[in-house]
């Protein structure tokens, strides 16, 4: 749908062995798929992490298998029981190319950024769109987390369990996600899908799955208790929900 939002081999590079010397609890091992020794000792040589030996094949394979890795390149992180936090750091690294949320454990709150636009198609939202400013950031995040962590502590959802099985978790109602619009062409795309204008602060209650939209009421003062209080009226269905064209989620969804 999207066009990718990735770093290239070389800036993913840079910022893992940032973290690699930098962090004292973090240690990276390197699987390499390679066909000759000499390809494998020229790139060991250029990082300084460690890596699996050349001639160890069946530890690669087995580990390759035991994570379910299908592709690479593939960035596996693990905590240090060998659970995985998430089987695409590459993705958190391109969200978060300065590690500010290393290591990048399931959140609360979140930027809506194409991983999260596509997650709409499943589960709905709480969305507050604001500003790109650091400060507006900031304070949408300080009055959707408490509303955030108050849902998610009620519905007894995981936070230790891997980013990919986190919305799993919860298994009668679709798992509700809060997030944060910002001047992104995520948020353009996603106000186009629901038809908003470009207004800040907005908040409001996106149903994709049920193609409906619901926003907090024009002079409502946006914080902690305004906020609880809109996401308490969607879990109870009071909200004046309005319908969103159809033709025009399946066709976005469709890219």
């Amino acid at each position: 749908m999207l066009k990718k939002n990735s770093l290239s081999g070389n800036a993913v590079a840079k910022i893992i062995t940032h973290l690699y010397l930098t962090k004292s609890t973090f240690s990276l091992i390197c699987l390499l798929n390679v066909k000759s020794a000499d390809s494998f000792r020229a790139y060991v040589e250029t990082m300084p992490w460690l890596s699996i030996p050349f001639q160890q094949t069946a530890v690669r394979a087995e580990l390759a298998q035991l994570y379910g890795i299908r592709g690479i390149p593939t960035l596996l992180l693990l905590d240090s029981n060998g659970h995985i936090i998430t089987m695409d750091a590459r993705t958190e690294l391109a969200e978060d190319p300065t590690a500010q949320y290393f290591p990048w454990k399931p959140r609360p709150v979140n930027i809506l950024t194409e991983r999260y636009l596509t997650k709409l198609y499943d589960y709905p939202a709480i969305v507050l769109f604001v500003d790109g400013e650091d400060t507006e950031v900031q304070f949408a995040e300080s009055v959707l987390h408490p509303a955030a962590e108050n849902y998610y502590k009620t519905n007894n959802i995981n936070f230790n369990s891997a980013q990919e099985d986190f919305f799993l978790s919860i298994e009668d109602d679709p798992c509700i996600q809060f997030l944060i619009g910002t001047d992104s062409e995520s948020s353009d795309i996603l106000r186009d899908i629901v038809g908003l204008d470009d207004v800040v602060p907005l908040l409001v209650a996106i149903d994709l799955p049920k193609k409906r939209l619901a926003v907090m009421e024009y002079g409502v003062e946006i914080n902690n208790e305004s906020v609880e209080e809109f996401v308490n009226r969607m879990l109870k269905n009071e909200l004046q929900f309005v319908d969103i064209i159809e033709d025009k989620v399946e066709a976005t969804k469709n890219r």
